[in-house]
């Protein structure tokens, strides 16, 4: 016999409550926006790992000031440090030639002589930050060098979570982005790969990366607000044996209880770089099968699930 909708909601989310309730009525009342975890700033959680004091400590970067400057002794690289600080720390919706200046604590007309505007700013900032990429020398190894750039991204990604809104919207070719796709083209020379398909190349490992880590916010997103909601994890579990039993009664998810029956927890926080991983060799495996040449597809594997060059 079939549940209604409402019994199929976890214990846990905005959907459900500790001892019943409808989808929608949400612990705590109130409107949206006035429980935690509604509101969001710029893509950051000021409460995350990388908010505040935290995400100052993980760029490097500091937002402070040394007395009030004047306009000789400022220097361009010190207004864009200045503003991936604030961007790292507040979101990039904080950015402001005012804000920068704050900071600084310099004259916000000052910072004219160095930058021509808020958007010359943000495009100097992107340029420093997705320079930040490291793009190493593999010797040749096309695969290594792809797998060291996309746990790079994500990393870098991680560190400055404001850059995934701009990504694709934005791209800026300053000089470190550029110095990079070189870099990052020479490592598929051993490919004998026409440009475009380098390219694609490129662009389908970026694309994993920016997936992964979009997914990873979220789940650190949803950890934050389940922490947030109070319920502690005898509660849950509590919880999550009677949602069990619900959908078992049910009778139409047999697939889906196998993931609560054998323990599978696909937003574990402990299996989180082992997930990525996984995702990658899969891309990294695909792109082998697509662009290696046929004579070396056909050789037959001697070294565990990778073709005679190395490459799987």
């Amino acid at each position: 016999m079939s549940s209604g909708p409402e019994d199929l909601w976890p214990p846990f989310g905005h959907a459900w409550r500790p001892g019943g309730g409808r989808p929608g009525d949400r612990a705590g009342g109130g409107r949206p926006g006035d429980r935690p975890g509604d509101r969001h700033h710029g893509g950051r959680d000021p409460r995350g790992p990388h908010g505040g004091q935290a995400a100052r400590r993980a760029s490097g970067r500091e937002i402070g000031g040394r007395g009030h400057r004047h306009r000789s002794s400022l220097s361009q690289a010190e207004i864009v440090d200045a503003g991936i600080a604030v961007a790292d720390a507040e979101g990039a919706a904080a950015i402001s030639m005012r804000r920068i200046a704050q900071v600084l604590q310099a004259g916000t007309m000052s910072l004219y002589w160095h930058v021509d505007n808020k958007e010359h700013l943000l495009d100097l900032m992107l340029d420093t930050v997705l320079g930040e990429t490291e793009v190493p020398d593999a010797g040749g190894d096309w695969r290594a060098a792809l797998r060291a750039i996309a746990f790079s991204q994500r990393a870098l990604l991680h560190r400055h979570r404001w850059v995934m809104d701009f990504i694709g919207g934005r791209p800026p070719l300053g000089p470190h982005v550029i110095a990079n796709l070189e870099r990052s083209l020479t490592a598929l020379d051993s490919l004998k790969l026409d440009t475009a398909t380098a390219m694609n190349v490129l662009m389908t490992v970026n694309t994993y990366v920016m997936g992964a880590v979009l997914r990873e916010m979220r789940e650190l997103r949803a950890q934050r607000d389940l922490e947030a909601s109070g319920l502690d994890k005898a509660e849950i579990e509590t919880g999550m044996r009677e949602w069990a039993r619900r959908l078992r009664a049910d009778g139409r998810f047999g697939h889906f209880l196998r993931i609560i029956e054998d323990d599978v927890d696909p937003d574990a926080e402990d299996t989180r770089d082992e997930r990525f991983e996984f995702g990658l060799d899969c891309v990294l495996d695909g792109i082998a099968a697509r662009v290696q040449p046929a004579d070396l597809r056909n050789i037959p594997d001697t070294q565990g699930g990778r073709g005679a060059n190395g490459v799987g």
